[in-house]
């Protein structure tokens, strides 16, 4: 909304906006960016951070993506989210470069933590019997076919 002029008397436009108390208006204005050094080099670190996320595989985005599935946003007015793979890359990645160390290309503790593996048959001895150690029974019933004509159980157990 142009207004012909401001309360200085100079010819300016008001922007009017809204809140939960209602709306409210104030006279527009360009916002001061005096290109400091300071300013410019956290501008630069940022980009270079955000160029090296471009440089990554697809397989290291994915990583990146899994392990901020598990982290959220510091709370702000209540409201908290997931982060996605390139904020969580940048919180990382930007606070180390300006600490002056190395960037990440892997999540920190990524390496470190136990990788899922592969499952190993039960040991069993002779004639099937489970090994000795705590147990754990299962008992399940088939919902599909004719489960009511041939139950079965199974007995499973956990080593030590």
């Amino acid at each position: 909304m142009k207004v012909p002029y401001t309360k200085s008397g100079k010819c300016g436009s008001i922007v009017w906006q809204r809140n939960r108390y209602g709306a409210y208006c104030y006279a527009a204005f360009v916002p001061r960016n005096p290109r400091t050094p300071a300013q410019m080099a956290v501008r630069g670190t940022f980009g270079a951070v955000s160029a090296q996320w471009r440089e990554l595989t697809e397989e290291q985005r994915i990583i990146w993506c899994r392990v901020a599935r598990t982290k959220w946003s510091k709370p702000r007015l209540r409201q908290k989210g997931r982060l996605t793979g390139i904020l969580l890359f940048m919180k990382v990645n930007v606070a180390l470069a300006n600490q002056g160390l190395a960037q990440l290309d892997l999540p920190p503790g990524y390496l470190e933590a136990p990788q899922a593996a592969m499952p190993t048959p039960l040991p069993f001895g002779t004639f099937d019997q489970p090994s000795v150690g705590p147990m754990l029974f299962l008992r399940s019933n088939q919902l599909i076919g004719s489960w009511q004509t041939n139950p079965r159980e199974c007995l499973a157990g956990q080593p030590p």
